[in-house]
């Protein structure tokens, strides 16, 4: 388990260290202004998981992939260029989710610009406070975050923050949430996505 921890904080550290340098290369007002060219509007994840448009989520650690039995994609942007969500959004009408370390209004921005519909959210290396400000961000740019909840702790603090979305791997948390949650869980190659009722 401290591994775990050691590993989630050492990949968090250096997430920080990159969007340090992007921030350099490209300001917040540069990227906030690069909107105005983005053609893609995010689509309603929580909206598109109640009324079952989705059921299977292909996690792509790269973009050479044959399958189309799946409604949604998520894409690794901590391994992977965050370049190929915009490469995904040009030739697929399915919604896209960013996997990353996200913990900066820039970096949700930054989802919105490359045509992302939503983004991974981790609630054990943020408080309450800051995930509720990245949230409403996120609402207020039509984007939708899925809380990576791995214990109870998890829940409570991402249920304080709005959340709406939730990726649990472990069934005894199901009975923590409280209904009309949208719920993705891991399966052998897909994550599967369903409605708590």
């Amino acid at each position: 388990m401290f591994e775990k921890i050691n590993l989630l904080e050492q990949n968090f550290k250096q997430s920080q260290k990159k969007l340090e340098q992007k921030k350099e290369k490209i300001p917040y007002d540069v990227l906030g202004r690069s909107l105005a060219s983005n053609a893609f509007y995010p689509k309603d994840l929580y909206l598109m998981l109640l009324e079952n448009q989705i059921s299977n989520i292909l996690f792509l650690n790269d973009l050479n992939f044959k399958k189309d039995d799946f409604d949604g994609v998520i894409i690794n942007t901590f391994l992977e260029d965050i370049q190929n969500l915009s490469l995904f959004r040009r030739y697929s009408q399915k919604p896209i989710i960013q996997f990353d370390f996200i913990f900066d209004e820039y970096q949700i921005l930054e989802s919105l610009v490359y045509g992302a519909d939503a983004f991974y959210i981790q609630p054990k290396m943020l408080t309450t406070l800051q995930l509720k400000k990245l949230y409403n961000f996120a609402i207020h740019l039509g984007l939708e975050a899925i809380f990576f909840t791995q214990d109870k702790s998890d829940i409570n603090h991402s249920i304080l923050a709005g959340a709406r979305i939730f990726h649990i791997e472990d069934e005894e948390l199901l009975k923590f949430l409280p209904k009309n949650k949208a719920i993705i869980s891991k399966n052998i190659k897909h994550l599967h996505a369903c409605i708590k009722e």
